[in-house]
């Protein structure tokens, strides 16, 4: 990565998030695998994810940034949901990292919540559904705004699409169902159970072979833009979450189980 070289890792997304023209965007939902990126001589875990959060914020001061803080371990757990000191579960270094700023507020859903910091924070995170993806869940949200786009850190975004359920959910697919569990929170210096949902595949088909989300996205480029970015051993990708959400309903409309192709 010579062109990093020559710059610290700041400056060098800095440059690369002006690139992608994230100053026009309003929202930005992000989702990261570190990992893949790998060491960037000179830099820390820490220190790496204080560089992305400050080059986006340095590019665009305005914007609101929401990442995944889902606990689907709670599915099977006895542990208790508490909204500001739950950890989330594989969902990312900079999942966690935002998460725990002072100044961001998460969505109360232990099965699947999203953390944001920004103007739109609010919108996002306030009373929401117990419903993981339905039409007031957080997911939801994220398509009402005006220049919302996704930002892949370190893996193509087709393997990072916890988002595609809300479409689903919108157009019933056949192979889900939803299903309800009791999941213990804490609220209010109590601890009590609450029912919440997600929409879960059919026995049936839950063994089915499927090629995780390879039409979708292969639909989605011939339509628009997935942009790409080196950054360490692997990629930067960014793309617009309204086109996606317009694009890909109208693939659900022609063909309802594309997620499997």
């Amino acid at each position: 990565m010579a062109e990093k070289n020559k710059m610290n890792i700041f400056d060098y997304l800095r440059e690369k998030f002006a690139v992608l023209q994230i100053k026009k965007a309003n929202c930005i939902f992000v989702s990261s695998d570190l990992g893949k990126i790998g060491l960037i001589k000179g830099e820390t875990k820490i220190q790496l994810l204080d560089s992305i959060y400050n080059a986006i914020l340095s590019v665009n001061p305005k914007i609101t940034i929401v990442v995944p803080t889902a606990n689907l371990n709670l599915i099977r757990s006895n542990d208790y949901f508490e909204i500001d000191k739950t950890k989330s579960y594989k969902m990312g270094a900079f999942s966690e990292y935002i998460r725990k700023k002072k100044e961001a507020l998460r969505s109360f859903n232990p099965i699947w919540s999203l953390s944001a910091i920004g103007p739109l924070s609010e919108f996002i995170t306030s009373d929401v559904s117990n419903h993981g993806y339905d039409e007031n869940s957080s997911f939801s949200r994220l398509f009402k705004i005006e220049n919302c786009f996704f930002l892949s850190l370190g893996n193509h975004p087709r393997f990072m699409l916890s988002i595609i359920h809300h479409i689903e959910n919108k157009f019933k697919v056949p192979y889900r169902f939803t299903k309800s569990f009791e999941i213990k929170v804490l609220s209010n210096k109590k601890i009590y159970s609450k029912s919440f949902y997600l929409d879960v595949l059919n026995e049936k088909v839950r063994y089915n072979k499927r090629s995780k989300n390879k039409k979708i996205f292969e639909n989605f480029e011939n339509k628009s833009s997935l942009f790409k970015t080196n950054l360490g051993k692997s990629y930067i990708y960014y793309f617009n979450l309204n086109d996606f959400y317009s694009i890909t309903s109208e693939l659900f409309k022609k063909d309802i189980n594309c997620w499997w192709k």
